[in-house]
């Protein structure tokens, strides 16, 4: 026989109280719930209602092993007041499909229990069942994402993702539309799951109305919940500024993730530079080469380094050899911008250049020169008026201060400021 011994996180990221708890049969199980139900003893509740507690699971197979007609939603009813005896109905039947490898069903039930858990959750004047709400969430999580898995097996279209999506936001309407404060505690956790499972399928979108409701005034103080969800939210927050190519707002979301994110969570703190340094990177700014090795960011090295050099070639092979990682992290489109900044990195190097051998025509530079600059890193294909072409782009979008002399094929820059900074 075996107690309860795993504790769970409450969503203010402290660890709940434990009640030990002896369960070798059925009826052990629902006496359990029917306890903590009667107690209010929401740190119990949850871990009762976790899908992967192998005490309960086994206890519902074993009844349903020697009674096969058992009346499930009878014996939660003799046991547990309502509604939990409906909710825990429904869980043992989870239980019993997830036991038995039904994915589908599993969902199916998991859903159920949490629809029924809602509607008396909404009217509850007080949060001492939050607990449980959180554990229905990562439930309805898990169970979608092995469903999904086994209708990819059978070759059938995966939906169930799509169904847990609509649940936690259901699940989030009904906690955060409330005068009860304390209800509240869960809802960036909640943002943070329908997060994930948006990102998963693709319907970047639905962020939106999340990000602006967590802007309200009417959501919790932000500094206020646990440290591991505000840098998970900044983190999609950051991500999703990306896509939109705002690199001002993704840089200070991803940076607050960063240097919020504990040294200990290595792995973590990678995931987040793979979208940061790219979004330096478009503005302006590279990182040390101590940096990207201490995260094992190879991938960078090359492009920072043909940054600094203004080596247009050696940006193209880096792009080129890992074309198929930007491509998957949804980050190639921000580096391939980064053939600007190389070009204008080599234009100040011709610049000096220029500067050097001609002092008394310091503000020009002769587009032929920057050709033959050009044609030596191996951009062969571009001739003089394709060069023309990119400086006048430069000029227009005020990466360089200057203009054009078409008739003399030179570059005339201000003799104040000819290179304002990238950002």
């Amino acid at each position: 026989r075996k107690g309860l011994s795993r504790a769970h996180r409450s969503p203010r990221g402290g660890r709940a109280g434990r009640r030990a708890v002896v369960m070798a049969t059925l009826e052990n199980f629902l006496d359990a719930a029917a306890a903590a139900v009667n107690a209010n003893d929401g740190a119990t509740l949850a871990r009762l209602l976790d899908v992967n507690l192998a005490d309960a699971a086994r206890a519902v197979e074993g009844a349903i092993a020697s009674d096969a007609g058992l009346n499930l939603g009878a014996q939660c009813a003799s046991k547990i007041r309502a509604p939990y005896d409906e909710i825990f109905a429904h869980h043992c039947q989870c239980l019993a499909a997830k036991a038995e490898n039904r994915g589908d069903d599993a969902f199916v039930s998991c859903k159920a229990t949490t629809e029924a858990f809602v509607k008396d959750y909404r009217t509850c004047d007080t949060a001492w069942a939050i607990d449980a709400l959180v554990r229905f969430v990562k439930n309805a999580r898990e169970l979608a994402d092995v469903a999904d898995a086994e209708a990819v097996a059978a070759k059938k279209k995966p939906e169930r993702l799509h169904d847990a999506g609509a649940l936690l936001m259901l699940v989030y309407r009904n906690s955060s539309n409330t005068s009860v404060k304390e209800k509240k505690r869960a809802s960036l956790f909640l943002v943070v799951m329908l997060f994930k499972i948006y990102f998963k399928l693709n319907t970047l979108h639905l962020c939106k109305n999340l990000i602006n409701a967590v802007n309200l005034p009417t959501f919790p103080p932000f500094e206020g919940f646990p440290k591991s969800q505000r840098v998970t939210y900044s983190y999609y927050v950051g991500r999703l500024a990306v896509f939109d190519d705002d690199f001002e707002k993704a840089e200070t979301h991803l940076t607050y993730a960063f240097e919020k994110c504990p040294r200990t969570h290595l792995k973590n703190k990678t995931l987040t530079l793979k979208y940061l340094v790219p979004v330096k990177l478009a503005l302006g700014k590279l990182p040390t080469k101590a940096l990207l090795e201490k995260y094992g960011l190879d991938e960078f090295v090359e492009i920072a380094d043909a940054l600094r050099q203004g080596n247009v070639r050696k940006l193209n092979d880096a792009l080129a050899k890992f074309q198929v990682v930007f491509i998957m992290q949804g980050t190639f489109l921000v580096l391939e911008r980064l053939r600007e900044l190389a070009i204008r990195t080599l234009f100040v190097k011709v610049h000096a250049y220029c500067a050097a051998k001609y002092p008394a025509k310091a503000n020009q530079v002769s587009l032929a020169l920057f050709l033959r600059a050009l044609h030596w890193l191996g951009c062969d294909e571009m001739d003089l008026d394709e060069v023309e072409c990119v400086v006048a782009n430069l000029i227009m979008r005020k990466r360089i201060k200057g203009y054009v002399s078409h008739e003399k094929r030179v570059v005339v820059l201000s003799k104040v400021s000819p290179f304002p900074p990238w950002c």
